[in-house]
């Protein structure tokens, strides 16, 4: 597991949920909300020094995987 995977999987259940709200909004609006994707991509800048658009794209696409995960049970 990658530093950015461990970090990923520390998501809780709310979070997650708060998360695919602001994508859903982020879609609808074209800005991303203050709050759990954010604060996520700011922890993996600082964290494990990923870059700032790449920290938000990796957090974008792992919380779909994880949502999707968690929820189908997988």
């Amino acid at each position: 597991m990658t530093a950015v995977d461990a970090l990923l999987e520390t998501i809780s259940e709310g979070d997650l949920r708060a998360a695919v709200v602001e994508l859903k909004e982020l879609r609808g609006t074209g800005i991303l909300p203050e709050g759990v994707v954010r604060r996520y991509a700011s922890r993996l800048q600082t964290e494990v020094g990923v870059p700032g658009n790449d920290a938000r794209n990796l957090v974008e696409s792992a919380v779909y995987r994880m949502a999707a995960y968690r929820w189908a049970g997988i």
